[in-house]
């Protein structure tokens, strides 16, 4: 059986079309289509329903999927197991929206520094999707926010932790938390997100009353609102992002202060382990390598 056959019929099941699969793996829709026929042809069996537009797997196409991922793996394992300095293979890797701004570019450019012929790609989802993702093997691992409750059947490796704060306008003239939440309209972090839960579970434990306007999803998106004067927020500081504006008033949340848990997953019989153990060691040198330019605590604090 051959093994190119076998990721194409992955990348069908992950992108919409023949010819989305086939320009993410460089084939052309013709070639795509001779790799199916191919394996029906091996298999006697269908695994695209042609009456469907655009065609789409059957469910013994989607039950293959599923082997040809364990089967990938192995074969990415395998061909680790070549050198043990240089890394190669496959890693897809999941990663919060927050966290491919100034965290996740360096590592993985001194990752694929490091490792040549490691191929990565990344996808960018909240993090209770991309758990899922990991658990259903649709993704090796992923950056996520820790949950309130433990991650069962995952390897959870703690990246660093995020402070978690209140912004304000800095014209605004109240100096105290409770003050300046109960004075302005109020502008949700999505609480979809563990984050948003997170900051949603404090205000009802504090009994603190806000006046929403907004519930947005970007950071970048809530600074900016506030900057501009359409109300506060509570956001987590992102890791590596430079210091906040002069334009922003800032006061930590909590005593001591509340923070978001940044990790690292991956399932426990993770076949690309070292791959995920490696991305963590970049992950870690970037956050102490900003950290002593900043003279801030280092990773994992």
């Amino acid at each position: 059986m051959n093994l190119h056959f076998l990721r194409t019929i992955v990348a069908i099941s992950q992108y919409p079309t023949f010819v989305a699969a086939g320009q993410a793996l460089g084939l052309s829709h013709s070639a795509v289509s001779v790799h199916v026929k191919a394996l029906e042809q091996e298999l006697q069996i269908v695994l695209v329903d042609r009456k469907r537009r655009p065609p789409v797997l059957t469910d013994k196409g989607i039950a293959l999927v599923e082997h040809a991922k364990r089967i990938m793996e192995i074969t990415d394992e395998i061909k680790a197991l070549a050198s043990e300095k240089t890394l190669i293979g496959s890693l897809t890797l999941g990663v919060v929206p927050s966290s491919l701004i100034n965290l996740v570019p360096p590592a993985l450019a001194n990752l694929r520094r490091s490792h040549p012929r490691l191929h990565l790609q990344i996808k960018a989802d909240l993090s209770q999707e991309l758990t899922q993702q990991v658990r259903n093997r649709d993704i090796d691992a992923a950056i996520v926010t820790a949950p309130a409750g433990p991650l069962e059947g995952l390897r959870v490796q703690r990246i660093c932790l995020e402070p978690i704060n209140i912004l304000a306008p800095a014209s605004a003239p109240e100096s105290t938390a409770r003050a300046l939440l109960s004075a302005h309209p109020f502008l949700w972090f999505n609480r979809r997100t563990w984050a948003g839960q997170q900051i949603e579970r404090y205000l009802l434990d504090q009994k603190i009353h806000v006046r929403p306007v907004l519930e947005v999803d970007s950071l970048e998106a809530i600074e900016a609102l506030v900057r501009n004067g359409i109300g506060v927020s509570i956001a987590p500081q992102r890791a590596c992002a430079p210091p906040y504006p002069g334009d922003l008033k800032v006061l930590p949340l909590g005593n001591p202060q509340i923070q978001r848990e940044l990790v690292l997953i991956d399932r426990t019989n993770n076949p690309r382990t070292r791959l995920t153990d490696a991305l963590l060691q970049e992950l870690t040198a970037t956050l102490d390598g900003f950290a002593a330019q900043n003279e801030l605590p280092g990773a994992k604090q």
